[in-house]
């Protein structure tokens, strides 16, 4: 990409990627099966693929997890039972109203956050490009555990774009059959070897030391 087209797309977003994402973009690519691919279209920049990240809002701060999670849960734990509602219309309006009120508060987990990379199931990694975590790659689990969690290096602290990409390279391109990958699966499950984008389950550091 040129550098007036990731300016482009910065001031779209209001922000200023993170400086190894900025020349990845610059000097490797603008994207493609990994990450996502930034593309302008009708409508202005976008991730090919992605429809979470709430482009709109990446200048909002990523939000300290926990009291993200806490103020989510306080709306989830927020039920509607129809018993409580005489007239079914008003029972149907307030059940909705709740939907929208968890859909509000999950997006409200993820601003400042750029679904960079989906793996199915509903899980995906982000980079996030606002807030103090800005230039950290997190991995979206809250399909299965609720928690969004950073992924970690072996030094054990959050990683950049850069390490991410990188550390992905070196795990993924020996893998040219699926006996290959299965056995690199079985490995990194058991916290031999992990590679960074998998390093998103809580026990990944308990596995690691033999725990």
């Amino acid at each position: 990409m040129a550098e007036s087209q990731v300016a482009e797309a910065e001031r779209q977003f209001g922000i200023t990627f993170p400086a190894d994402y900025r020349e990845f973009l610059l000097r490797v690519s603008a994207g493609g099966r990994w990450p996502r691919e930034l593309r302008r279209g009708p409508d202005g920049w976008h991730w090919v693929g992605d429809a979470d990240t709430q482009l709109e809002r990446l200048h909002v701060p990523f939000p300290d997890h926990d009291a993200a999670l806490a103020a989510s849960d306080e709306v989830w734990e927020k039920s509607v039972r129809e018993e409580d509602y005489d007239d079914p219309a008003e029972f149907a309006a307030a059940r909705d109203a709740r939907s929208e009120a968890v859909e509000a508060a999950e997006r409200d987990r993820v601003t400042g956050g750029v679904f960079l990379a989906g793996h199915g199931h509903c899980f995906s990694t982000l980079l996030i490009v606002s807030g103090p975590d800005r230039g950290s790659m997190w991995f979206d689990g809250r399909s299965t555990c609720e928690r969004l969690n950073p992924l970690l290096t072996d030094a054990g602290r959050p990683a950049g774009f850069g390490e991410w990409y990188l550390d992905w390279l070196e795990h993924e391109e020996p893998l040219t059959t699926p006996e290959l990958e299965k056995a690199a699966g079985d490995r990194w499950h058991r916290g031999v070897g992990t590679p960074i984008w998998l390093r998103w389950f809580d026990d990944w550091e308990d596995n690691r030391r033999g725990r």
